[in-house]
């Protein structure tokens, strides 16, 4: 999306629900997904105090109203807020549009607009889908077992993979847009989670556009890669809602060199293995997830794992240390009681359940 359609869309972006957009609600509403989202795309952007503090002077924002000094979540946390009650949040916003990176303009441009595009709802986690992790040897003095060295070649693979993944704009019948990511499985076919294209606490309405964005990335130095918006066929969507898995075809050709992924049928993964998360975090440009990245749980039916995700990665591939498919990211989980320090971890749908599923509904 280019600025100046992010800027008008935006200031086009003033009704919605309730009777108003979410950024001129009074107080400041962090309920809704895209106040939240909003909050953690700047923070992944601007994270460093000195710049955030020229932004908020040049929308006429006292630097002493903020609280400064905190991780820089609590900090955009605490600025957009007050930035809401002196009725400057808009001009902030401005200031960060009007800004050298385009792609975080596109992105705000899209939380502005009346209907915000978000990350699609994720449906109600199940009780009993947390597992626990057993260390077969607690004793073991070494903190893992295996060395951290991988051949060069995993670079050079990895990055031919990941040209099949895209960024997915998914809209639904009613004018709300929701973002995803995706990855090609086939010659015209792409694999998402089905909570991505389809809506509804029951799942049961599909969406009525979607568009996959191939090469929405940046080289190391920053720049935007020029990327390629292609249509899919939203009307040939199939999915699971019981696995969180679906699969829609393109309805035009994907740029040339663009990989297509293997679906296995059957996969090998373990407590103890690595694994990888190509994804488009936020709704931006596409992102490698590669530190913490243990898994620590493995089943038939789920994999979990402390590799980073953030709203927008529904439907990434997740890989293994050879660069084999070996489950479909679909959310997070916690365990501990709510007055205890939380646990978190990652999950995806084993992939061996995916492929059962897409393969018995004709897809490959």
């Amino acid at each position: 999306m280019r600025r100046d359609d992010a800027l008008e869309r935006a200031m086009n972006g003033t009704t919605g629900q309730h009777g108003a957009h979410f950024l001129d609600r009074v107080p400041f509403d962090w309920s809704l997904p895209a106040s939240r989202e909003l909050r953690d795309l700047l923070s992944s952007v601007h994270f460093r105090e000195e710049p955030v503090i020229a932004l908020a002077q040049q929308a006429g924002i006292p630097p002493a109203s903020v609280r400064w000094g905190q991780p820089m979540a609590a900090v955009w946390h605490d600025l957009i807020g007050t930035a809401r009650n002196q009725d400057k949040l808009r001009a902030l916003l401005d200031q960060i549009m009007a800004g050298p990176d385009a792609a975080l303009a596109g992105r705000v441009g899209e939380l502005l607009r009346a209907q915000p595009v978000v990350e699609a709802p994720e449906p109600p986690a199940d009780a009993g889908t947390w597992r626990h992790f057993h260390d077969p040897d607690a004793a073991e003095r070494r903190i893992f077992r295996t060395g951290s060295y991988l051949d060069v070649s995993f670079l050079r693979r990895g990055m031919e993979l990941s040209t099949a993944v895209a960024r997915l704009l998914v809209t639904f019948p009613d004018g709300r847009q929701y973002h995803g990511t995706g990855f090609r499985i086939g010659e015209d076919m792409l694999l998402t989670n089905h909570h991505v294209l389809f809506d509804g606490s029951d799942g049961a309405r599909p969406a009525a556009a979607v568009e996959a964005w191939f090469g929405y990335e940046r080289d190391l130095g920053g720049r935007d890669l020029a990327h390629v918006r292609v249509p899919c066929a939203a009307e040939s969507a199939v999915g699971d809602a019981a696995y969180d898995w679906a699969v829609v075809r393109v309805a035009a050709p994907v740029p040339d060199g663009t990989a297509v992924v293997e679906l296995p049928a059957t996969t090998d993964v373990a407590p103890g293995d690595r694994v990888y998360i190509v994804q488009h975090p936020h709704g931006g440009v596409k992102k490698l997830a590669a530190h913490h990245n243990v898994v620590r749980h493995a089943d038939d039916d789920v994999v979990q794992y402390w590799t980073d995700t953030d709203g927008g990665s529904s439907g990434s591939p997740v890989f293994d240390e050879r660069w084999r498919l070996v489950a479909l990211h679909h959310r997070w989980v916690r365990i501990g009681a709510l007055t205890e320090p939380p646990e978190y971890r990652n999950q995806g749908i084993r992939i061996d359940r995916v492929a059962e599923g897409v393969r018995r509904a004709g897809r490959v």
